[in-house]
């Protein structure tokens, strides 16, 4: 008689998140602390997609598939929580790291110049831990681990253990096995007073770890451990044409983790309506290779038929190449088509239906003054709109650059996106519903300032430190990203000093509000203020309401702007300083234009409120350079 099966008990998670936690702060790749274990988020193959929902944004879908270079991949939510009614077992799988941990064992030890220092054992995974990582045992009894907040990484997201032993002993691939002790003299993260001994008192500081140029880490070996234990990239990892070098990181920095997503603003069903009937039936369009194989598709299809009456054969073939990423096929700029719907007429784009993803009116006021008339073209009440994100990858120390226009950048010379999986079959992506306030700006007028002496001189002066410095710092040429001029640069302001006056009044924290700018001098020029939810009812309307006194916040931005509380040294701020090296700020600081980042598009870059509001400080030479001068004295 067969023994008896034993019936297999799902371990429960360790710990959970939101889904749209999941593409800023827990993606593949993440480093993440719970009060047990220090784990590494791991990759797109590792994750559950079971209760994963299909999200539908063709415009996204084709800028994931040009920035990832992969065909065919899907949008999809994260996974779901578990729920055992609706057979929903979603998860994502996490690694232990690092491998090396602190034991909880303070002695006194010795460090430079017998400086007295706490001193804990350092321990790898495999020398006595016991209890799943979470204790070490030794002759002495047993302690309790601590994951070491060190380890070691480079700009393109490649991530390892630092080679403690290798470091201590100053010899790559050390064989020494002596016993290895973290040593602190201090309280804080002061990497000058922490050291690493060795058992005969073999003694380095960890500072020596900050210096690239020495290479104590050694080069960067590609691994990437979030894909599997072991793996590695295929490549040897390159930065402007020499092998990369490790650097020191702490894993609960600011830096450790940067996400690269793509976002759009979905366009209504009336503006979008062929793109959306592609998506749904990517199935059926499956067997037509060619534009010959339309009319018989359409024929001899009924539900193609029905989907695609009255549609040209040449438009439905150009569709389906743009989503299947044809060669050829270049994703528009997503801002320019967003534009051109805020700009346009309303009547028939605007649905106050339920399942309407736009929804907007124009606002207009009897009792306007003078220079608002002449700088302000019109204002959308944004009822209703739906902004759709997908995570594509991330990097580690710096965030990459995106264009302008939303479209992502290849920067392979200096942070190179890091995999999301070893088979990238699928992104993760989450749809928001809010609402917003769209400020359209005259046209005529934006031009005429930004042809002034005053702007061009300005102007020049930002694109000296543009070229030299900010450009240089991230691997790009001018061809690939060229400076944003001087209307973006007073839109963005705006904008930033808008976020903080709204704020404290229509009852959304500045940190829940975010920004979309709009500077193409062939369509136009606006500021996208929304807030966006990802539950299924959106917001509360309270930042329409803003909308409707649109007037007394502007005229409260552009006083705002005149004054900062680090005036002078906030005004007089050059973008070409030798020591305050900030070559996209001019005056801008954290008392005035900086905001959280979370809401800046362009993390808080391209910014100068001298270009709003007149300064303390404009220069006599060249004249006042701010918008508000302008459109108050004739212009």
């Amino acid at each position: 008689m067969p023994a008896p099966t034993r019936r297999k008990i799902a371990r429960p998670p360790l710990g959970q998140a939101r889904q749209s936690q999941v593409l800023q702060l827990y993606g593949p790749g993440a480093m993440v602390d719970l009060p047990d274990y220090a784990l590494l988020i791991g990759g797109l193959d590792l994750w559950s997609d079971k209760g994963c929902d299909i999200v539908y944004e063709p415009r996204l879908l084709q800028l994931v598939r040009q920035a990832t270079g992969v065909a065919h991949l899907d949008l999809k939510t994260p996974p779901k929580e578990v729920d055992r009614l609706k057979n929903i077992s979603g998860s994502i799988k996490a690694f232990r790291f690092p491998e090396w941990s602190v034991a909880q064992k303070v002695s006194e030890r010795l460090a430079f110049d017998s400086i007295p220092c706490r001193a804990r054992p350092l321990v790898h995974f495999n020398d006595g831990c016991i209890q799943d990582w979470r204790r070490y045992r030794d002759d002495e009894g047993e302690y309790p681990l601590v994951p070491v907040r060190f380890v070691t990484a480079c700009p393109h997201g490649h991530l390892s253990d630092i080679p403690w032993r290798d470091f201590c002993f100053r010899q790559f691939n050390c064989q020494n096995t002596e016993r290895l002790y973290l040593l602190e003299a201090g309280t804080g993260n002061d990497f000058t007073q922490i050291y690493v001994q060795s058992d005969s008192g073999v003694t380095r500081k960890l500072a020596d770890a900050l210096v690239t140029q020495s290479n104590s880490l050694g080069n960067c070996q590609s691994r990437t451990p979030w894909l599997g234990r072991g793996r590695f990239d295929s490549e040897t990892c390159i930065t402007d044409g020499k092998r990369t070098r490790n650097r020191l990181l702490v894993r609960s920095a600011s830096n450790a983790y940067f996400t690269e997503t793509l976002s759009v603003i979905s366009l209504p069903e009336e503006a979008n309506r062929l793109a959306k009937r592609v998506c749904e039936l990517k199935d059926d369009l499956e067997g037509i290779t060619a534009e010959t194989d339309v009319p018989a598709a359409l024929k001899f299809n009924p539900r193609l038929k029905s989907a695609f009456t009255g549609v040209d054969p040449a438009l439905l073939w150009q569709e389906i190449e743009a989503q299947r990423g044809g060669p050829g096929t270049e994703a528009p700029s997503p801002k320019d088509e967003e534009l051109k719907l805020f700009v346009g007429p309303m009547d028939g784009v605007s649905s106050s239906s339920e399942d309407s993803l736009f929804e907007a009116d124009v606002w207009q006021t009897s009792d306007a003054p003078t220079w608002y008339r002449k700088a302000i073209q019109r204002v959308l009440l944004v009822h209703r709109l739906r902004e759709v994100q997908a995570l594509v990858g991330f990097t580690r120390f710096t965030p990459r650059t995106s264009s302008l226009g939303g479209l992502p950048i290849d920067t392979t010379s200096s942070n190179c996106r890091a995999p999301l999986a070893n088979n990238l079959t699928w992104v993760p992506a989450s749809e928001n519903k809010g609402e917003g306030i769209f400020i359209e700006l005259d046209p005529h007028r934006i031009r005429a300032w930004a042809g002034s002496d005053a702007v061009t001189m300005r102007t020049m002066n930002f694109m000296e430190a543009f070229e030299r410095e900010w450009l240089a710092t991230r691997g790009l040429s001018a061809e690939q990203f060229p400076f944003p001029g001087a209307p973006y640069l007073l839109l963005h302001s705006l904008s930033h000093l808008l976020i903080t006056e709204i704020a404290l009044e229509c009852g959304y924290g500045a940190s829940s509000i975010r920004e979309r700018i709009y500077a193409n001098s062939a369509i136009g020029y606006g500021i996208l203020l929304f807030t966006s939810s990802s539950g299924s009812e959106g917001t509360l309307g309270g930042l329409v309401e803003a909308g409707k006194r649109i007037v007394t916040y502007l005229e409260k931005a552009f006083e705002r702007g005149q004054l900062c509380s680090n005036d002078p040294f906030c005004s007089e701020h050059d973008p070409n300083h030798h020591f305050d090296i900030r070559p996209t700020h001019g005056a801008a600081c954290h008392g005035c234009e900086l905001i959280a980042e979370t809401s800046c598009e362009r993390h808080n870059e391209f910014l100068d409120r001298a270009l709003v509001s007149p300064t303390v400080s404009a220069a006599a030479e060249t004249g006042d350079p701010s918008f508000w001068s302008f459109i108050n004295t004739g212009g």
